[in-house]
């Protein structure tokens, strides 16, 4: 006896097989939609140190008397390549010369630098929130890779 002789036996595909089908396909669309998700929940958004900085202690000021962010940026966390913040690090002290246009500073990576102790500042343009921003802002440990 043949399986196409036993399925004619049995009664082909009748309202059991049907459901069954329907039964089983539900939680294997769910599963590939989920495996999708992580694309956009787990991504990583661009990210620096949190610095905390006294604005009154600067020996620095430009002519209104403000410095901005990107100046913050400049002299409290050094630069990757493309003029963009190290995700990792921030300098041990700030470096204020880096603001001064007439002064050339030629070996930036010889500054001391530490890990990041205070948390990250996530760029929200992107993303607001990701599984990653949510889970890094909630513990401090979490070494930067």
């Amino acid at each position: 006896m043949s399986f196409a002789d036993l399925l004619d036996h049995v009664g082909g595909l009748g309202r059991f097989q049907i459901t069954y089908i329907i039964l089983l396909a539900i939680p294997v669309f769910m599963m590939a939609s989920h495996n999708l998700l992580q694309n956009f929940t787990a991504a990583t958004s661009e990210h620096h140190c949190h610095v905390h900085i006294n604005i009154n202690d600067t020996p620095y000021m430009n002519l209104t008397g403000t410095i901005g962010a990107k100046d913050l940026l400049r002299v409290s966390i050094p630069m990757e390549n493309h003029q963009h913040p190290k995700k990792c690090h921030r300098f041990v002290t700030t470096q204020w010369h880096l603001l001064d246009p007439n002064t050339t500073v030629t070996n930036i990576t010889e500054m001391e630098t530490e890990p990041c102790a205070d948390g990250w500042v996530y760029d929200k343009s992107v993303f607001t929130s990701t599984i990653i921003s949510e889970v890094r802002e909630s513990k401090s440990c979490l070494q930067c890779r």
